[in-house]
């Protein structure tokens, strides 16, 4: 069986460049992600539909609820600046270069080591 060519996830902070996960990876296996991701939504989607159908059925709602439901004002704002803050988390993803957004002194690595290492290291401090 061939090895993952992905990179594992990180152990500890990125005190340089960003890693790229996706180095060894093919565009070929990209898009098969996207086109895992976009069937596990339209399984979501064919799993609410059928959770509306059963609540009109069982008459918990009236038929085409949903379809013609009139959010209020506000919940029509609070909609759209959930759409806008979305839509900007993943093209934000798609669009930024690799450069870190802040750098961190490597210094922070000595936090991360337990106390047995912590000990180990002072008595042998070469």
């Amino acid at each position: 069986m061939n090895e993952a060519r992905y990179n594992p996830p990180l152990t500890g902070p990125v005190i340089g460049q960003e890693p790229d996960f996706l180095a060894g990876m093919s565009m070929d296996n990209a898009v098969g992600a996207i086109i895992a991701l976009t069937a596990e939504v339209y399984l979501l989607r064919e799993r609410l539909q059928t959770l509306e159908a059963e609540l009109t059925v069982r008459k918990v709602l009236p038929a085409a609820a949903v379809e013609n439901h009139q959010a209020t004002p506000e919940d029509t704002a609070r909609r759209q600046q959930d759409l806008a803050a979305y839509t900007q988390r993943v093209m934000f993803e798609l669009m930024r270069d690799r450069t870190p957004v802040s750098r961190i002194d490597p210094g922070v690595a000595s936090y991360l080591k337990t106390h047995a290492q912590l000990q180990t290291e002072e008595k042998d401090p070469s």
